[in-house]
């Protein structure tokens, strides 16, 4: 299950990463933040981060092993920045340099608490239903 669920994530990340670079999307290439999809706010910065999530798990998605280190890390990362996301006051000294407040604290939270279950799956048997 752990494969599957970080080749997903490596798939979205990687493909919003690229979205985020264009523009008729919503996306930048500046570090001036703009809003994709007119919801959640990235700039270059972001688009990179994003690409940097989402490629490690697609190499990783191959083994049970690699997979559940490759959720548990970024699972960690996602929880820690929606968390510094709530916290008003380090999230507008970060904003000038990558937007992630707003929607995007839920999505990170969201992603960040996906990532550490299917971590926590990893060389467990699929049930049968």
């Amino acid at each position: 299950m752990a494969k599957t669920i970080a080749l997903i994530f490596g798939i979205i990340y990687t493909l919003v990463g690229v979205a985020g670079f264009l523009t008729p999307l919503g996306g930048t290439y500046g570090m001036t933040p703009m809003p994709m999809f007119g919801v959640f706010y990235i700039n270059l910065v972001h688009n990179i981060v994003h690409l940097a999530i989402g490629i490690p798990g697609l190499l990783m998605a191959g083994t049970e092993e690699s997979a559940a280190r490759y959720l548990r890390v970024f699972g960690i990362i996602l929880v820690i920045v929606a968390v510094i996301g709530f916290i008003r006051a380090i999230e507008a000294t970060i904003h000038g340099f990558i937007p992630i407040g707003g929607s995007d604290v839920w999505l990170h939270l969201g992603s960040g608490l996906i990532m550490l279950w299917g971590a926590s799956t990893a060389g467990k048997p699929a049930q049968a239903s």
